[in-house]
C-alpha cells in the first residue's frame, strides 16, 4: 500500500521563511551575530523536520529553501541598497539556505 505523504502548505512555509528572514535582517541591523541567530533558526527547523517522514522533510525543506530565496530576492529589490550591502544581505540569507540543507542532511543521517 502506498504511504500517504503530507505536502507542506506553501503559505505556511512562506510565512515561516519571511519571519526568519525578517528576524535575521533586523538582527543584522542591530549588530547581532547573524551566524549564531541563523543556527538557532536552523535548530528549530531541524526539530520540526525530525517529526516528519523523510519524504515530508525533503518536501518541506525544498519549499522552505525556495521561499528563503524568494525572501532574499524581494529584500534586495525592495531595499535598493548599494552593491556591497546587497551582497551582504544575499550572503546572510544564502547562508541560511545552506544551513537548512546541512541540518537536514545531518538529521537524516543521524536520526534515521
Amino acid at each position: 500500500m502506498d504511504q500517504f505523504v503530507r505536502r507542506p502548505d506553501r503559505q505556511a512555509v512562506r510565512a515561516l521563511a519571511e519571519k526568519h528572514a525578517a528576524e535575521l535582517l533586523e538582527f543584522a541591523r542591530a549588530g547581532g551575530n547573524v551566524y549564531q541567530k541563523s543556527l538557532e533558526q536552523g535548530d528549530k527547523v531541524s526539530e520540526f523536520t525530525a517529526k516528519l517522514s523523510d519524504e515530508e522533510a525533503i518536501a518541506f525543506l525544498n519549499m522552505y529553501a525556495e521561499e528563503l530565496e524568494a525572501c532574499s530576492n524581494k529584500t534586495l529589490d525592495d531595499t535598493k541598497v548599494t552593491q556591497q550591502n546587497a551582497e551582504n544581505i544575499g550572503q546572510i540569507l544564502g547562508g541560511v539556505i545552506a544551513i537548512v540543507v546541512i541540518v537536514f542532511f545531518l538529521a537524516v543521517v543521524f536520526n534515521k
